[in-house]
């Protein structure tokens, strides 16, 4: 079989006129662009942002996008009352009033974090997590009147929303992962000052 000479290539495909040829691939191109539009159209806007979110960052929804709540240290001590300390007296992420928060977590257990209502003290927040009975060997009983209920709920590409139970009042929160002094700090309302 002999090579195809230029002028042979741009001859008409057999039983075909070079007429028809261009039809059917405007035609072709028109049905593909129509199926892309009607696709695009039928995907309803979702209000939560599905970009990629790092491990273990707790995000909270701001409009229609996360944003991340950096990671912040709270040593936990105490002899009596076992308490976690974070620098500074308010959260520099403040949510509004009245809203329903929400707040977003990836690639890792969400169970193992844990809301807490956090105390301004001076130039600190403050959470009590046990208190510890000294005089029955140290056993140490867990606060739950510190801690914030929540509902967690699966979200798409491994992340979950994670929403309080109750409208969150006028303070300081925070999430902290479960035997860790990481925490994400937040605040609701004006801080007053």
């Amino acid at each position: 079989m002999q090579p195809r000479t230029s002028n042979e290539l741009k001859k008409p495909f057999p039983g075909n006129s070079e007429g028809r040829f261009h039809e059917y691939s405007i035609a072709v191109v028109v049905s593909v662009i129509l199926q892309a539009g009607f696709l695009l159209l039928s995907k309803p806007v979702q209000a939560q942002d599905p970009g990629p979110h790092e491990v273990g960052i707790v995000y909270y929804a701001d409009g229609r996008e996360f944003k991340a709540i950096a990671r912040e240290i709270a040593p936990q001590s105490g002899r009596r009352n076992y308490s976690a300390r974070v620098k500074g007296a308010h959260s520099a992420v403040r949510l509004k009033t009245g809203q329903v928060q929400t707040f977003r977590v990836c690639g890792v257990d969400p169970s193992r974090y844990k809301l807490y209502a956090f105390r301004s003290e001076g130039n600190f927040r403050t959470v009590t997590i046990a208190k510890i009975n000294i005089w029955i060997g140290g056993s140490k009983s867990t606060l739950s009147e510190s801690e914030v209920p929540v509902t967690i709920q699966s979200a798409d590409a491994g992340c979950f929303t994670i929403t309080p139970k109750e409208a969150l009042k006028d303070g300081e929160y925070g999430f902290s992962p479960a035997g860790a002094e990481d925490v994400f700090m937040f605040g609701v309302g004006d801080t007053n000052g």
